[in-house]
This record gives structure tokens, sequence and C-alpha cells, in this order.
């Protein structure tokens, strides 16, 4: 399933789902969210990896942070939320650490709920 989003005006949210994807695949559909006439700067992001069977190796999860780098100035979002089973979380873990490392406020959970508060907290 390629990388899907829907925006939430109301709680200035954009959920990202799908399978993992690639950078290529990151890259578009950043370009969308941001062409995106519903989509303002200051808005969280969540991907939703609940549903997503196929990780990605450490050395894809690099290039897919890179992208997502890349993008965040543009974007200018608020701040990001990864909700993934527990048997996903390596590749969740190494997204994690980089985005960590670029300064990308970003936090991994599992549980959906806690995500949705983290991102809505001022």
């Amino acid at each position: 399933m390629p990388l899907e989003y829907t925006i939430d005006p109301s709680r200035r949210l954009v959920i990202i789902t799908g399978e993992y994807g690639d950078d290529v695949e990151w890259r578009d559909v950043l370009e969308r969210v941001r062409a995106d006439p519903d989509y303002a700067s200051g808005f969280s992001f969540l991907r939703d990896l609940r549903n997503a069977r196929h990780p990605v190796t450490p050395q894809v999860v690099a290039r897919i942070v890179a992208v997502v780098r890349e993008a965040w100035p543009l974007l200018q979002p608020r701040r990001a939320a990864m909700v993934a089973p527990r048997d996903l979380e390596s590749p969740v873990m190494v997204a994690h650490a980089l985005a960590d490392d670029a300064e990308i406020p970003l936090r991994a959970f599992t549980s959906y709920d806690a995500a949705l508060e983290w991102l809505a907290a001022k």
C-alpha cells in the first residue's frame, strides 16, 4: 500500500498511512502535503504504521529521515509522532534516533491515543 495522507484542519494534523515506503515515496507524499490547500505550517504529523507489514532496512530509514530533514523547513510542522506495533519497533527507533540527531521533534509510540495526546499538548 503506497503512502497516503489525510489532513484534519480542526486538529491541525496530517496523518500518513501505508507501508513504510522509501525515500522517493516520502519525498512525493511530503510534496503533496505541502501543495495541499488544507495544509498550513504549524500542523503536526502522525505516521500511523499499525497496518504496515514490511519494515525497511536502517539504510532506507536513514534516507527517509534525510528527506524529512530537507522538507522540515519548507513544511514548518510543529512536531511529529510515529505509532507502530511492538514487532515493528526497530525501524521506528532508528528513525527516532536519527530525527533526534537532526533536531526534529519526533517521538515514537505504540499507543495511537498517546501519540495524539503528545501532538496536541502545548
